[in-house]
């Protein structure tokens, strides 16, 4: 984890796979009332065991949290012109 300020970056793969794949942020803010240095040693614990209610937290009072990312809709495709007129006639 790299602290710049009040602001965790990840440094590993692991942590970096954690913020994006269920926060959808790539960096989290910690409050003036919390302790960046023990944020950040909570956060490597928690990768480490996986229990992320602690930084579901941190990320939901951060600006940029807006749930976990949306994938596009890939299996649907869009209809054709020659396949609509095959399915009524």
């Amino acid at each position: 984890m790299r602290i710049c300020g009040r602001l965790l970056r990840p440094s590993t793969l692991a942590e970096r796979r954690l913020f994006l794949g269920h926060f959808g942020v790539d960096t989290i803010r910690v409050p003036r009332s919390l302790n960046p240095y023990a944020v950040a040693r909570k956060v490597r614990r928690l990768v480490m065991n996986s229990e992320l209610s602690f930084i579901y937290d941190l990320a939901r009072r951060s600006k940029k949290y807006n749930g976990p990312p949306v994938s596009p809709d890939v299996d649907v495709p869009e209809p054709a012109g020659n396949e609509d007129v095959a399915a009524t006639g």
